[in-house]
């Protein structure tokens, strides 16, 4: 394996959710001489610049002009680097100028067995969920396998503690579609590749839906042996290219099976009774006994800023679902809401927009208008998705739901506050990225929890 000493690397895009510090602190410790680019201006990346401030490195912020990649060994490219598009990446594959990631370097060093987890939603949840249970498993002894490390796109590199994962350790690895475009060029893929869902995403870095897909499928794209592919719901399109993909090993591709029974779990909607029955199919494929995985399920309390309860406010409960970066999302959080025996009939007061998006709001819209008393629209995209629920205006006879706006997210907690009454349930689920006015959406989330708690 490559070492590190010496060597001038490059390090294409800090990013401003930290992307490229783990790899930049982990080459570092390597003994590498390290440039870091990125095109985001410092005010942006001030949290990811405070966790490198000890590095002894070159920063290039700003701008990538002035780089000459031919001056380095190595270039490591950030996965929200949208290659096709960089000028930069261009220019180090002009200069043939060696590239990687850091999910392959993790991948090719990783000396554990790798469960890999992907998918177009709930991914985070689902690997959480998983660790709960093979955590508990690990306790008991159910399974031989004394450490479980979860990481990856969840937010957390496992760079850094590749020197404290055994071989005989497990590794639950969140894997997002950016981060699995390059994975055939190493030899290693997941020995346990779980796809939970597919459906149309993140179009704006493809040109075509099979792009995205097939960047999923690299999950499964093994050059060693055979390894299992746990599926669940796929796009009819993803579907036939996984058919395609192991069309001489169809036995490798086994369904996420539904619970028994419904799960008792502490986290709301169906989506997550979903999340669980993926859970507990890895659990089945690794040995564990589904009452024992149930059981363990009943200690996972949700993540932050996923249907997260904040407060309640003379009577009126605060909900934040900051990851609603996306319409599809909202919906999943609303029905959520509705599928809670204890919030079955209150009104909801919700709070919708954030950056603005070439997206279509009308089915969004439609769930707005159909359960909820009032709508509060923010961000950039506040106005199209209060222009999508009143283009809805003559679709029924019913009382129209009313519709407000709001200039930032605090004006919006603000008039929540002010029109909340005793029961209601305010949700913030922006349906939308964060980036019009948030560095990602842990900080709006951060944001919304600390306006609530403000009285």
């Amino acid at each position: 394996m490559a070492t590190f000493q010496g060597s001038r690397v490059l390090v294409v895009g800090l990013g401003r959710f930290g992307g490229g510090v783990a790899v930049s602190r982990w080459l570092a410790a390597q003994g590498a001489h390290l440039t870091i680019t990125d095109l985001a201006n410092p005010d942006t990346l001030s949290e990811s610049l405070a966790q490198i401030a000890t590095l002894d490195a070159d920063l290039r912020l700003g701008t990538h002009d002035g780089i000459d990649p031919s001056k380095f060994d190595l270039a490591i490219i950030n996965p929200a680097v949208v290659k096709r598009r960089s000028e930069l990446f261009s220019r180090i594959n002009k200069a043939s100028t060696p590239w990687t990631t850091e999910m392959n370097l993790f991948c090719q060093r990783c000396p554990a067995k790798l469960i890999g987890v992907t998918g177009s939603f709930g991914k985070s949840t689902t690997c959480t969920m998983l660790t709960t249970i093979l955590e508990a498993a690990a306790t008991a002894k159910v399974i031989s396998h004394p450490n479980i490390h979860l990481g990856g796109n969840i937010g957390r590199s496992l760079l850094g503690h590749l020197d404290r994962i055994l071989p005989e350790d497990l590794v639950v690895l969140e894997m997002s579609n950016a981060q699995l475009e390059d994975l055939p060029k190493i030899n290693r893929t997941p020995d346990l590749a779980v796809i939970t869902n597919m459906t149309p995403h993140h179009l704006d870095r493809y040109d075509a839906e099979d792009e995205y897909f097939n960047a999923k499928l690299n999950i499964a794209r093994t050059q060693k042996k055979p390894t299992p592919i746990i599926v669940g719901h796929l796009h009819p399109r993803a579907e036939i290219l996984l058919t395609e993909l192991i069309a001489d090993q169809p036995q490798r591709r086994r369904r996420i099976a539904p619970p028994s029974e419904p799960l008792q779990l502490a986290v709301p909607g169906d989506h997550n009774q979903i999340h669980a029955s993926a859970a507990l199919t890895i659990g089945a494929q690794l040995g564990i006994n589904e009452n024992f995985a149930r059981k363990a399920l009943r200690a996972f309390h949700g993540l932050p800023d996923r249907l997260e309860h904040v407060r309640t406010i003379e009577g009126a409960t605060y909900i934040n679902d900051s990851k609603s970066t996306a319409p599809q999302a909202t919906i999943v959080a609303i029905r959520a809401i509705r599928q809670t025996p204890e919030y079955a009939k209150s009104d909801l007061v919700v709070i919708v927009g954030g950056k603005k998006k070439d997206l279509d709001l009308a089915e969004c819209a439609r769930t707005l208008r159909n359960e909820c008393r009032l709508v509060i629209c923010t961000g950039e995209s506040g106005k199209d998705f209060a222009d999508a629920i009143h283009e809805l205006a003559n679709e029924t006879d019913d009382a129209p739901t009313e519709v407000a706006n709001a200039s930032t997210v605090p004006d919006a907690v603000t008039l929540a506050k002010k029109c909340a009454r005793k029961d209601d349930v305010v949700l913030f689920s922006p349906g939308a990225p964060s980036f019009d006015a948030y560095v990602n959406y842990v900080a709006r989330g951060e944001h919304f929890r600390k306006l609530v708690n403000s009285t």
